[in-house]
C-alpha cells in the first residue's frame, strides 16, 4: 500500500486575472487591463500537497479556515487537485487570497492585491495542533512537510510534540522555514530556505557563491542538526548535509517566466524522492528537473508525473 505524505501549513488561493493592455487608463497613468479570463490556483501548502498529488502519489493536507466563500473554493479546488483534506475551522481567520492582474502579451505582473485578515487566537492555534496530532497517531506516514509562511498556525507546541512523534515512527520531517521562527525546526531532517533567507537566519551578509555557502551553510548543519538545501535564485541549489559533505546544482531552465511557488516544487518533489527511497544528493537531483519545469509556467503551477520522467 502507498504511503501518504501529510502537507501541514498556511493555504491561500492564488487568484490571477489576465487581460491585454492597449492604452493606458484615462482616469490615472496606469496601464488599463482588459480581462480575458480568470484562473483560481492553490497556493503556499495547498500547492505544495497539489505538487505531491501532481505526481500521482497521496497527498493529505491540513489547514485552517473560516466558514467563508472561499473556503468553499478551497475545498473544490482541493478536490479537483485530488488532495485529501482536514480542514478546520476557527472565527479569526479569512481564507486568504492573492490576486495577480497579468498582461497576455509578455505575462507580465502588473498589479498584486492581498485579502487576508489573520488573527488567529490561542486556543484555536492549540486546537489546529491537537487536531494534528491526533490525526499522526492515527495514520502512518513516512514524510511530513512544514510549508511555514510565518501565519502564526505552526507553534512551537506543535512542531515539539511533531518531533516526538517522527522520533518514535521514523518520521523523516521536511520544512520550507522562515527566518523569523527557523530555530523550532532543529533536529529536522531537512529544511530549505532561499539564499536571502538564510543569509538572516545566520545574521550574516554573506557572498552568492559555492565557498561562502560550503563555510556557513557547515556550521549551520552542525548547529541545527539537520541537512539544509538553500535555493540561490533561479541559477543553483545547494545541498550541505548534517554529515558536512556538499553538493551543489546549476538548475537548467530554458527560460525563466514565473518562480512564484517554485519553492512550494521544491519541497513537494523533495518529499515525492524521499517517499521513493532516493538519497538525497538524487533527490536534488529530481528537484532540478522538477524547478526547470515549473519555472517556465506562468504563476503558480505544478509539474505532472508525465513531464518529469
Amino acid at each position: 500500500m502507498q504511503e501518504k505524505i501529510l502537507v501541514i501549513g498556511d493555504v491561500m488561493i492564488d487568484k490571477y486575472t489576465f487581460g491585454d493592455v492597449k492604452r493606458l487608463n484615462p482616469e490615472s497613468p496606469n496601464p488599463l487591463l482588459n480581462v480575458t479570463k480568470e484562473e483560481l490556483r492553490l497556493g503556499w501548502s495547498a500547492n505544495v500537497a497539489a505538487n505531491i498529488s501532481s505526481l500521482n502519489w497521496d497527498c493529505d493536507l491540513i489547514w485552517l479556515v473560516w466558514d467563508d466563500e472561499n473556503a468553499n473554493i478551497m475545498t473544490d479546488l482541493c478536490k479537483q487537485n485530488w488532495i485529501d483534506f482536514f480542514w478546520i475551522k476557527v472565527k479569526s481567520f479569512d481564507t486568504i487570497v492573492k490576486q495577480r492582474f497579468v498582461e497576455n502579451t509578455y505575462n507580465q505582473q502588473l498589479l498584486r492585491v492581498d485579502y487576508e485578515k489573520t488573527n488567529i487566537l490561542e486556543d484555536e492555534i492549540k486546537m489546529f495542533s491537537e487536531n494534528i496530532i491526533d490525526l499522526i497517531k492515527k495514520w502512518d506516514y513516512e514524510v511530513i512537510v512544514i510549508s511555514d509562511y510565518n501565519k502564526w498556525i505552526i507553534s512551537k507546541y506543535l512542531i515539539e510534540e511533531l518531533k516526538k512523534i517522527a522520533k518514535e515512527k521514523n518520521i523523516k520531517l521536511l520544512a520550507d522555514a522562515k527566518p523569523k521562527n527557523y530555530e523550532l525546526f532543529k533536529d529536522f531532517y531537512l529544511i530549505k530556505p532561499n539564499f536571502k533567507e538564510f543569509c538572516e537566519m545566520i545574521w550574516q551578509e554573506i557572498e552568492n557563491n559555492d565557498k561562502e555557502i560550503e563555510k556557513y551553510g557547515a556550521k549551520f548543519t552542525k548547529k541545527m542538526n539537520t541537512n539544509i538545501v538553500i535555493t540561490r535564485w533561479k541559477a543553483w541549489a545547494s545541498l550541505i548535509t548534517k554529515q558536512g559533505k556538499y553538493y551543489h546544482l546549476e538548475t537548467k531552465a530554458k527560460k525563466v517566466f514565473d518562480v512564484s511557488g517554485a519553492g512550494d516544487t521544491f519541497i513537494a518533489t523533495i518529499a515525492y524522492a524521499l517517499e521513493n527511497w532516493y538519497d538525497l544528493k538524487d533527490a536534488l537531483k529530481l528537484w532540478n528537473k522538477a524547478s526547470g519545469i515549473v519555472v517556465e509556467k506562468v504563476g503558480t503551477a505544478v509539474v505532472t508525473k508525465e513531464e518529469l520522467f
